[in-house]
């Protein structure tokens, strides 16, 4: 390699210069050159490791992204899913509500019907005898339809 003696004579040369003795002038121009390859393959390597870890990074971070679309996407579907059932309950519950208003207004009409068959007393007279008996079972009728529907809406008949 007759270009690379010229640069290790060259490098000699100026070691000379530089006030190096000439035995040790050889010496220092190879371990320039050897100082130069480690400089150059210092500077390789970092330069591969930053760009890996740049690229490294991008992956880490493409990955977390990626990540948390599918959390967003999977949390928006839940989101979605306890509107539905909220929704659900709520219809549930107004349903149940009508069923329970309407049982007792029933009730209450039942009721009074039951009490306005009882017929008045005539003027100046004693109080007729109540018809107990009606009025009781029409009382006790509506007391077990209430207790029914209080259990179990679909059970107002």
């Amino acid at each position: 390699m007759p270009g690379g003696r010229r640069m290790i004579g060259l490098l000699a040369k100026l070691a000379i210069r530089a006030g190096v003795p000439a035995r040790a002038a050889k010496l220092v121009a190879w371990a320039l050159v050897v100082l130069a390859i480690a400089g150059i393959t210092a500077a390789a390597v970092a330069w591969i490791y930053g760009s890996g870890r740049t690229a490294g990074g991008d992956q880490v971070r493409a990955a977390g992204a990626e990540k948390r679309d599918q959390v967003l996407t999977e949390a928006r579907g839940d989101e979605r899913t306890a509107v539905d059932v909220a929704r659900a309950i709520d219809a549930r519950t107004a349903r149940a509500e009508a069923l329970t208003d309407a049982q007792l207004h029933s009730t209450i009409e039942e009721i009074r019907n039951a009490i306005d068959t009882v017929p008045p007393a005539p003027d100046g007279a004693d109080l007729p005898a109540a018809p107990v008996d009606g009025v009781r079972d029409a009382l006790n009728a509506s007391i077990a339809r209430a207790n029914r529907a209080g259990e179990d809406p679909a059970a107002v008949r």
